[in-house]
């Protein structure tokens, strides 16, 4: 192999919650959570299967996918990207990340990319919620004055784009809602803040694409008559 840096699609992808699925299988003896990711590590490859020149590695909580740039490629890898989120979230997991696009090198064992660096930094600066954020970046090189997403993007009010994981494939709707409603109860039942907002936002994300009625009311208090 010639150790050659070249333009790849990068994706950086980080599975919240994981420090705390990895304690409650240490205290308890189903290995639930180690069984859930390990199963949806392996449907990756079936997911992928139609690109073989994809990438894949997952270490700990961490995922990064890439493929050679070329941008009649991107739907394909960002729709992928989806379906691998979806998965993830019919299995009640969650994951946020970045897509970039930048010089890029990995034997499989060893990886020295830019494009990673690039990826890293949408999901820890920008994503902020569970979704894979396409870097402005990305969005200024593919779509040139592009006004409207293509259907499988979804831009958000802070003006950044992400995969649309919900409303990409619709067959499994019944599983999707069941796997969601359990996900906001819990992370609204939170103390934390951080984590709270984001079953807020999960909330207001299913009910706008699937029509759920999940969002809380963000103001409760005395309605003074007129």
């Amino acid at each position: 192999m010639s150790l050659e840096l070249k333009q790849h699609f990068v994706a950086f992808l980080d599975i919240l919650g994981f420090k705390e699925m990895v304690e409650s299988d240490l205290k308890g003896q189903s290995n639930k959570h180690l069984s859930k990711l390990f199963k949806c590590h392996q449907s990756a490859a079936q997911i992928f299967h139609d690109g073989p020149d994809c990438q894949i590695s997952q270490f700990s909580d961490s995922i990064v996918i890439s493929k050679p740039f070329a941008a009649e490629s991107f739907e394909w890898f960002a729709i992928r990207i989806a379906q691998y989120q979806q998965l993830l979230l019919r299995e009640e997991l969650l994951c946020r990340g970045g897509i970039a696009v930048n010089k890029h090198f990995s034997n499989g064992s060893f990886t020295f990319s830019a494009g990673l660096i690039d990826a890293y930094r949408v999901e820890s600066r920008a994503a902020r919620y569970p979704r894979v954020v396409i870097s402005p970046d990305v969005m200024d090189l593919i779509f040139p004055g592009r006004t409207v997403p293509p259907s499988f993007l979804i831009q958000e009010d802070d003006g950044l784009y992400f995969v649309d994981y919900i409303g990409l494939d619709l067959r499994k709707r019944r599983q999707l809602e069941i796997s969601i409603g359990r996900i906001v109860a819990e992370l609204l039942q939170t103390g934390d803040a951080a984590v709270k907002e984001k079953g807020l936002w999960l909330a207001a994300y299913s009910d706008a694409v699937l029509g759920t009625e999940l969002a809380i009311p963000r103001f409760r208090g005395r309605r003074i008559q007129s």
